[in-house]
């Protein structure tokens, strides 16, 4: 049986105006952390260990009650696809869990607070930078030697923020500048009004060993009795955006939520350590009610050409709307622009994770799924490809929604999307990067976490092919256990799935390698992190090397001469031969062809001995001209 399930969404969008507030803030410089000049300190924090139980006000145990309410039976049937996959297999590489160092210099696995709160990025030189809910950590793969000076090979967020231990730094989340060569670490403090702010970290050159610039902005932007949660990141050309939600304390998860906000930074300024001219737009609403948990997308190539975010319903049961928010910064002025894109097939409410030790009588039990909001989201030219986890019809666990949004910078973008699920396994927090090779491919790595009662929680990674078929999944990791941290089987699955496409030593792509950092269970029964690198299968053949070649040159009689070349978009190509004279010799054969690489092949038979010219020209404006020497 195939393990995946395809559905697709058919589109209707309406548009809403610019609703929102503009706000210009002075960030705070903190000053400069310097690893290299810390001193050593004890790594302390607190974590809660009782679950969440339905029946209170707060939005947890609202959440709660959505699993015990959501039944997968209630979405539209679809029956497993049992078309053959075409697109092949990824194939992992290098793999480390995140550990520390004992003080007699052994690796011992770094067991995460509740929950994993997964943030990676690397370098194009191999420095891996990696988050998890309270420490940051760093290798060089080349060696694979931890490179930050702390003894154990940790540093503490507090440490960073020069924070004190009695707050609370959490959900980090990181980026990797390759136009720059430049690492972003942002995080969270404390989740109060009075106290909570965004600490913006930005690195000063490309070892994160050297000292960083650190920022802070307000929680609380309005005045108005907020905090900050949830962060997510992206870069522009010149910027830094961070998305983060509003919260009101202490009061039902009806009301408590006070819209998702965009703060815009210069990324140019952070790096240097300037100002960094932080502007927040707030307000953003559809309908007179907030748009919620706006999640940037990111360039393919870690640089958005285009300022834009993603948002659903993400806590209801079912729901059939997605949000494209385009933010425009002029010189004079700034737009935002939404739509609301309409499914015909709804997302929903995920089911938690089950693991071997889960109540499956009682769906708040397991391995925490969070809710259906946008998870991982990329651009590249004018399409937008997102996941999240949701609920589907065909069977009770939880699987990775993958949508598709064509002309998304247009005023009519269009959504098609698929549900990857599996007969057994639960998948949750995926995201996504690209992986094609050819400019105009769609292809796609997918990472994300697993989990059945017959197994152990682990991580995985899928292809979405060119044809835009799933591949089989891999797994990157298995877990040797089951996780059991909380008071009992309700359990939290992590926050984030890190995704990053690799770079060459130029800062340019390599489209074929990405890097992901997950979750898996392992002894005695903890939560850990596993960064993977995994490489893509092309789909698609190669293209000739430096725009192709004629061979061989010079030709004799009976030579078969082969020209290659690449086409950038399918167009009818018409090829000829002309002598030296320009005067046209022989039409020698024309076709229609796809987008890629294509060749022409000549028997020369007893064509006369001379120069001659090959000119082959397309209808789409393909031309390439080679002179042949027959001999």
């Amino acid at each position: 049986m195939r393990n995946w399930i395809f559905v697709f969404l058919i589109t209707t969008i309406t548009a809403f105006g610019q609703d929102f507030v503009t706000k210009k803030f002075d960030a705070t410089y903190e000053g400069r952390f310097d690893p290299k000049s810390t001193q050593t300190q004890v790594l302390s924090f607190l974590y809660p260990t009782g679950a969440p139980v339905p029946g209170g006000d707060g939005y947890k145990s609202f959440l709660a009650e959505q699993k015990v309410l959501q039944n997968y039976k209630n979405f539209p049937a679809s029956s497993q696809t049992m078309k053959t996959t075409t697109a092949p297999d990824p194939v992992a590489g290098f793999g480390t869990s995140i550990y520390r160092l004992t003080p007699q210099g052994n690796p011992f696995d770094f067991t995460g607070g509740i929950p994993n709160d997964n943030a990676m990025a690397i370098s194009k030189d191999g420095i891996l930078c990696a988050a998890v809910n309270s420490v940051f950590w760093a290798m060089d793969t080349k060696t694979g030697e931890l490179i930050m000076p702390s003894p154990v090979g940790l540093f503490s967020l507090q440490q960073m923020a020069n924070g004190s231990s009695f707050s609370n730094f959490y959900d980090p989340k990181l980026i990797y500048d390759p136009t720059l060569d430049r690492f972003v670490l942002v995080f969270l403090k404390d989740n109060d009004a009075a106290n909570s702010r965004i600490i913006v970290c930005f690195s000063s050159s490309n070892d994160p060993t050297d000292p960083w610039n650190i920022y802070s902005l307000t929680g609380n932007p309005l005045s108005n009795n907020r905090w900050t949660d949830f962060p997510a990141i992206a870069l522009s050309e010149t910027g830094l955006v961070i998305t983060a939600n509003l919260i009101i304390p202490n009061v039902s998860w009806q009301v408590g939520f006070d819209g998702s906000v965009i703060w815009h930074l210069d990324k140019n300024e952070g790096f240097a350590g300037g100002n960094v001219g932080a502007t927040v737009y707030t307000q953003i609403a559809h309908n007179g009610k907030f748009v919620r948990n706006l999640h940037p997308v990111r360039g393919y190539d870690n640089i958005s050409d285009q300022l834009q975010f993603l948002s659903n319903r993400n806590f209801d049961l079912q729901n059939d709307t997605l949000f494209l928010i385009t933010l425009t910064e002029g010189s004079t002025d700034t737009t935002v622009s939404a739509q609301a894109l309409l499914s015909n097939v709804p997302y929903g409410v995920p089911p938690n994770g089950k693991q071997g030790d889960t109540d499956t009588t009682d769906a708040t039990k397991g391995l925490q799924t969070n809710d259906g909001r946008v998870l991982g989201a990329i651009q590249k030219d004018d399409w937008i490809q997102f996941v999240s986890t949701t609920a589907h019809g065909t069977n009770a666990n939880a699987g990775i929604y993958h949508g598709f949004i064509r002309d998304a910078q247009s005023s009519a973008p269009k959504v098609s999307a698929r549900i990857f699920a599996h007969p057994q396994r639960d998948y949750g927090y995926p995201n996504i990067t690209w992986s094609g090779v050819h400019p105009n491919q769609i292809q796609c790595l997918i990472g994300f976490n697993f989990t059945s009662i017959a197994g152990h929680p682990g991580m995985g990674a899928v292809q979405l092919g060119n044809d835009t078929t799933f591949s089989n999944p891999i797994d990157l990791i298995n877990g040797t256990t089951h996780v059991d941290r909380h008071s009992d089987s309700y359990e939290r699955w992590g926050d984030y799935f890190a995704v990053q496409p690799m770079f060459d030593e130029n800062g340019m792509l390599i489209p074929s390698e990405a890097w992901m950092a997950g979750f898996y269970g392992d002894g005695p029964q903890q939560n850990r992190t596993f960064i993977s690198q995994v490489f893509s299968t092309d789909t698609v053949v190669a293209l000739h090397a430096n725009g192709g070649q004629l061979y061989p040159n010079p030709a004799y009689d009976q030579d078969m001469v082969t020209i290659t070349f690449n086409l950038d978009q399918d167009q009818r190509i018409e090829a000829r031969l002309f002598n030296v004279n320009g005067s046209l010799v022989q039409e020698l054969t024309g076709r229609d062809l796809p987008a890629g690489p294509a060749e022409l092949y000549l028997h020369l038979g007893t064509l006369a001995a001379g120069n001659y010219i090959v000119r082959l020209e397309g209808d789409a404006g393909f031309s390439k001209v080679e002179r042949l020497v027959k001999l």
